[in-house]
């Protein structure tokens, strides 16, 4: 996981009182944080574009900007800092405002629910029609009065990466902009533009030349964002776009800010934006902004959205969700005899608002935490809050004795038969999409398979009937990386089956994948040759006509009896490019429900 740079000074300053380093770290860890350890960073500012870096005191310095390649590092500060391992679920633990405000809950300085005043900023942000076949939602927020130095505005900055990297799904489900809102003039708009409608600079420029105007074309192609992320576009014939009321543009989410509205060090109000597919995530992910800037000195006031529907809707909403605890429940889980009023206790500790009511609890749960979605989240918080250590360990009251499953063994065989031929193993997500599972490999979705019947997201609307897209979406995350790369994910899948009790049969299975200039269908078919020799499989091969690989280099892996037992192939150049690949990749997928065959 990626690790943050909490700057001690202003978490102490933050949380109320100086809490000694070993009573920190312990605290820290009780939160569920893994804790790195104490460091010192160095802060530069690049002397050209004015972009903030840091790093380790023991590390070398950049030669050059990583934003517009200039080498005329300024020093821009140092401070002492503690690393802390991102805890994925609570991104509002991501940056020194929200670790404070859950530190003064624990440490019993401030418990409670937090209470954050908003305003009417009179602002407006009209949706253009079109916008729901480009990126459908956008929220938006403005915080004013804040006191940004060096040290804040990289905070800003990473609190905005990282919530890309957990909450936005690297910026899938959701990407956040953030602007100087006195170099803007409300109301704003957001509406699809061509690829080459019109021009502006973006975030920091092109090395090279960072005053240069460009296309939305240009920006995917030459800007280095651009090329990172252009997959995101890939396909669209227009691009989305974020302007003022005088036609300045703000974005082009979710790639890049302009550099005219860019935020500096003298910055005093803000204007944020969150936009993409998902509701709840951008949400979640402007909530945690704000409430993190109104910690450090801010004044939240909201903005109408206004989509061509109709529909209007005013952010952020900072109103606390409503749920229930029971007392029973919390008993049976964390095995500790808790009272109504001491479960309330506890949740209080974690910033929640807690209420006994007989034998429930009734909660109040800050807008910001992402994470709590059932009664179960919150009997954990109750653990957290009234201390692990505090938990009397026993045994459990009958010892038996197990082995492991036959499948079980099998797939550790096969860990071991990959890992010995020189391949890692990744572990995918195993809820996705039909875009992902069959639109991207240009497959025809099964009449029958599985679905979500209330996703959270629409990345999350079904679990996958196949390993491939998570190892086609693994190599995408990894064209940086040296060639040729061997990849392999042993886990399950999903199939529609009536008879199944749930109406849904596991399938376990094993798929591997070679990306890199030579490779081609011989790498799979002698995996899959490999693969059977070591589990003792008689296998046949016959011609495969999956619409993912290149016809005449598929191959359907037959059993002994003719199941199906798996297929093989190089894959097809279109799907390569719907992955933002440019690298030939050759893929095996392989059933491991031996014994059915």
């Amino acid at each position: 996981m990626p690790v943050v740079n909490i700057p001690v000074a202003e978490l102490t300053r933050l949380v109320g009182r100086n809490v000694p380093r070993d009573e920190l770290r312990v605290a820290l860890e009780q939160l569920g944080n893994d804790v790195e350890g104490y460091a010192r960073v160095i802060r530069t500012r690049c002397g050209k574009c004015g972009n903030l870096a840091e790093r380790l005191e023991h590390e070398e310095p950049e030669t050059a900007c990583p934003a517009c390649g200039a080498a005329e590092p300024v020093a821009a500060g140092e401070s002492d800092v503690v690393r802390i391992e991102l805890l994925p679920v609570r991104p509002d633990l991501f940056d020194v405002a929200g670790l404070a405000r859950a530190l003064r809950g624990f440490l019993g300085i401030g418990t409670g629910l937090p209470d954050w005043p908003v305003t009417d900023s009179g602002f407006r942000v009209e949706v253009a029609p079109g916008m729901e076949s480009v990126r459908p939602h956008i929220v938006a927020a403005v915080v004013r009065g804040l006191e940004l130095d060096d040290e804040r505005l990289r905070m800003v900055m990473k609190m905005q990466e990282n919530l890309h990297w957990a909450l936005g799904r690297d910026r899938r489900r959701a990407s956040i902009g953030v602007y100087d809102l006195a170099k803007v003039k409300p109301g704003f708009r957001f509406r699809p533009v061509g690829p080459d409608e019109l021009t502006f600079v973006p975030l920091f420029g092109v090395p090279g030349d960072p005053q240069a105007g460009l296309t939305p074309r240009e920006i995917l192609e030459r800007h280095p964002k651009g090329r990172d992320y252009a997959y995101l576009l890939a396909g669209m014939k227009r691009y989305p776009l974020l302007e003022d009321s005088t036609g300045r543009v703000l974005s082009m989410p979710p790639i890049i800010n302009s550099d005219e509205t860019r935020v500096t060090a003298g910055t005093r109000d803000l204007f944020i934006d969150v936009t993409g597919p998902d509701p709840r995530a951008i949400d979640r992910s402007l909530n945690v902004m704000v409430t993190a800037l109104a910690d450090i000195g801010g004044n939240i006031e909201s903005v109408l959205v206004a989509y061509p529907d109709g529909i209007e809707k005013r952010t952020p909403d900072l109103v606390p969700a409503r749920a229930v605890v029971r007392v029973d429940n919390v008993r049976r889980v964390v095995g500790v005899d808790l009272t109504a009023g001491a479960i309330a206790g506890c949740l209080e500790r974690l910033r929640h608002g807690a209420e006994p009511a007989g034998e429930k609890v009734l909660v109040r749960v800050p807008a910001y935490r992402s994470d709590v979605m059932h009664e179960y989240d919150l009997v954990e918080d109750v653990a957290i809050g009234h201390g692990f250590e505090r938990v009397e360990p026993r045994l459990v009251p009958a010892m038996t004795v197990g082995r492991p499953l036959a499948g079980e063994e099998r797939a550790e065989k096969v860990r071991r038969v990959l890992t010995g031929l020189g391949f890692l193993e990744v572990m995918t997500l195993v809820l996705t999409n039909p875009r992902e599972q069959f639109e991207l490999l240009r497959l025809e979705p099964p009449p029958p398979h599985p679905v979500i019947a209330n996703p959270l997201n629409v990345d999350q609307s079904m679990p996958r009937v196949h390993l491939l897209t998570g190892l086609l979406s693994t190599f995408r995350g990894n064209t940086a990386r040296e060639l040729p790369q061997r990849i392999f994910e042993v886990g399950e899948c999903y199939a529609h089956d009536p008879e199944a009790e749930t109406g849904v049969r596991v399938l376990h299975r094993v798929a591997a994948g070679v990306c890199g200039p030579k490779a081609g269908f011989a790498d799979a078919r002698a995996l899959a040759s490999a693969l059977a020799r070591e589990l003792a499989v008689e296998v046949a091969y016959s011609n495969g006509d999956h619409q993912a690989f290149i016809p005449e280099r598929c191959a359907c892996i037959l059993g002994k009896g003719g199941g199906d037992l798996g297929v093989l192939g190089e894959v097809r150049p279109e799907v390569l490019l719907n992955f933002g690949l440019a690298q030939p990749v050759a893929l095996l997928e392989f059933n491991l429900d031996l014994e059915e065959e």
